[in-house]
């Protein structure tokens, strides 16, 4: 009876063993897919990013069709099929302090009828990614010269979309996630971007 005992005490031990080993490596598998399919869907969005107008300054005219900060870029595209109803809408990525660490948010309106008074009053934003130590948004554009710039942290010409859109993560360690470094160019031409009537406006 002794030996059956160890026998079987031994039996629940490796399968013990066998499940933490197949949820480790689950939990591999689904951090993996995790950042995988964040880094694809960022890829696809900022890339189809089209240059028409959110918002005016109603003291100078100004049109905002890309800002681009450390921390945050909006701009107007389509959306996926999953996510919204066809159509364009105002798009958003933000990076916002969550504890001790920083999370990458989603947030999305509406191109028509897009009020920045009232963007609170949307769907709560996305989850994309969490457990990031530290991250930014970096771009390029063209200069006053006709070539391509260095890179700037802060984009300027909100009535110009930049040529390329970065981003760089470091995630936590206890993430246990590496990102690669994410650079995006544009499928339209950023330098052709200015110039459109300021009478346009998608709420007007």
């Amino acid at each position: 009876m002794a030996l059956v005992a160890l026998l079987m005490m031994m039996v629940y031990e490796g399968l013990r063993s066998g499940q933490r080993a197949a949820e480790t490596g689950q939990e591999f598998i689904d951090r993996t897919n995790r950042v995988r399919i964040t880094h694809e869907f960022l890829r696809a969005q900022i890339s189809r990013l089209m240059p028409l107008p959110y918002k005016q300054d109603t003291t100078n005219g100004k049109l905002f069709i890309f800002e681009g900060e450390e921390e945050r870029i909006r701009f107007v595209g389509p959306m996926p099929g999953y996510l919204g109803f066809g159509g364009t809408y105002v798009q958003e990525l933000e990076l916002i302090r969550d504890g001790g660490a920083k999370s990458l948010v989603y947030r999305y309106w509406l191109h028509n009828g897009f009020d920045e008074k009232n963007i609170d009053d949307g769907d709560p934003p996305v989850l994309l990614l969490e457990g990031i130590r530290d991250a930014s948004f970096r771009f390029k554009g063209i200069n006053p010269e006709g070539k391509v710039g260095d890179w700037t942290s802060s984009w300027e010409d909100s009535q110009l979309t930049p040529l390329v859109v970065e981003l760089k993560m470091e995630m936590t360690p206890e993430s246990r996630m590496e990102w690669p470094l994410l650079e995006v160019v544009m499928m339209v031409d950023g330098g052709s971007t200015r110039g459109f009537n300021a009478g346009f406006f998608p709420s007007g």
